[in-house]
């Protein structure tokens, strides 16, 4: 008579013979590790896609943050002219540091404010109620007016909608390499180009 013989080591099987596996036997599924050189493939090949992946992404980043600074002062222009149209009166808009005062440098990026500059003063007094103020862009890139007659911390609107000075906000950020310029015309409407007004191009 044969006689089935019950093996403890290998759970419910009966007269099974023990096989020697590298992996686990899991309701069906064997569970292996990665051995050392499928280990190794897979981070070499990672490392190349990080060299290959990681610059373009940078670059995307910037393009994106040098996008949405020049979409905020293009439409935040647009606003102050509506304003000085509609309301038949000054509108200045100026490069600010500190959100309520009026700073004579270029840099926009670091912020700039609306006012009705109502005694003319091209400088915000205590009086005049501020109508926008915006923040410093503070992710690395750049908005630099150049303006006529030496002018770069303000533009000033007139009822007409005309502007004063006229010129062009340089835009860039380095991780681009190449910047845009949103050029301002007499007329007070903006236009923007991948060159300066002289034709030469915006580098960073």
């Amino acid at each position: 008579m044969d006689v089935k013989k019950y093996c403890p080591g290998q759970g419910l099987g009966w007269g099974k013979p023990l096989h020697k596996n590298h992996g686990f036997t899991l309701r069906g599924f064997t569970l292996r590790g990665f051995t050392l050189i499928e280990l190794l493939i897979t981070l070499s090949v990672a490392s190349i896609l990080a060299l290959t992946v990681f610059p373009n992404l940078s670059a995307l980043i910037a393009q994106e943050r040098s996008v949405i600074l020049t979409n905020s002062l293009a439409h935040a222009l647009a606003y102050a002219r509506t304003e000085a149209i509609t309301k038949n009166m000054t509108i200045l808009t100026c490069q600010s540091n500190n959100g309520s005062e009026c700073y004579k440098s270029g840099n926009w990026h670091n912020g700039w404010i609306i006012f009705n500059d109502i005694n003319n003063s091209r400088q915000r007094e205590p009086e005049e109620t501020l109508l926008r103020v915006f923040a410093a862009a503070d992710n690395g890139t750049q908005a630099v007016f150049n303006g006529a007659a030496n002018i770069d911390h303000y533009i000033k609107y007139k009822p007409s909608g005309q502007a004063y000075p006229n010129g062009s906000f340089l835009i860039c950020n380095p991780d681009i390499g190449i910047g845009k310029a949103l050029i301002m015309t007499q007329s007070g409407r903006l236009r923007l180009s991948k060159k300066q007004r002289d034709g030469s191009s915006v580098d960073c």
